[in-house]
């Protein structure tokens, strides 16, 4: 199954701290890794995690500050700056990955293509804890053929999809109507939700939230 390169540029570091985003609800996020290869995994139990995938320059970085109430994700003006899969530990409970964007086409074919593979791994290898994932798609735009090919990607993965139109505080009132029709006919289905956000403004977040922590396949509590 081909997906649509990523793309990579460089990033580091390390942040841990307490937050009071609508999806972190107040406990601790930290990066507990940030993996370079196929197949790298935290170390330790596995729980249940969360892959955020988007195209670049689509506010993946600004979603999930928004969402985890902190500044985990460095926002950039230059599409493209995550260059690893970035493993974020919530509470303990569950990860989010932070995955490289795809669709720049000014980052070198070859990191493309690795990130691809690692993405594609991550979604479907099978030692995977990955069970969900948010597709981010911008909200001002008709639907993208490299967003399609992800969502086509995604629905034989046997992830719950979750699909998020940022952006959303840029769309005029008099367009929002139509632009969420076309939205909803090219990524939603029973199976998978739509909704447009605004990581600016907060609008749809607490929902988006509930949303997310309903498609991660948390254990049932042992009797």
């Amino acid at each position: 199954m081909t997906i649509p390169s990523a793309s990579a540029s460089p990033r580091a570091g390390f942040w841990s701290g307490s937050v009071r985003g609508p999806l972190a609800a107040g406990a601790e996020v930290r990066l507990v890794l940030p993996a370079y290869r196929r197949g790298e995994r935290p170390k330790g139990e596995a729980v249940p995690a969360l892959a955020v995938l988007g195209r670049s320059n689509v506010g993946k970085s600004s979603l999930l500050n928004a969402l985890l109430g902190t500044k985990v994700a460095r926002v950039s003006q230059t599409p493209g700056r995550t260059q690893a899969l970035f493993w974020y530990r919530v509470g303990e409970r569950f990860d989010i990955v932070d995955c490289p964007g795809y669709g720049y086409a000014k980052t070198a074919k070859e990191k493309r293509e690795a990130f691809s593979e690692m993405i594609e791994e991550l979604l479907t290898g099978t030692n995977t804890p990955v069970g969900a994932a948010l597709l981010l798609v911008d909200g001002r735009l008709e639907p993208q053929a490299s967003d399609l090919s992800m969502a086509l990607f995604l629905s034989t993965s046997g992830v719950r999809v979750v699909v998020t139109a940022t952006k959303w505080d840029a769309v005029k009132p008099s367009e929002r109507v139509r632009r969420r029709r076309v939205l909803a006919a090219a990524y939603e289905t029973p199976d998978r939700p739509l909704l447009p956000v605004s990581s600016e403004t907060g609008e749809h977040l607490p929902e988006l939230a509930r949303l997310l922590r309903a498609a991660l396949p948390f254990p049932s509590p042992k009797e």
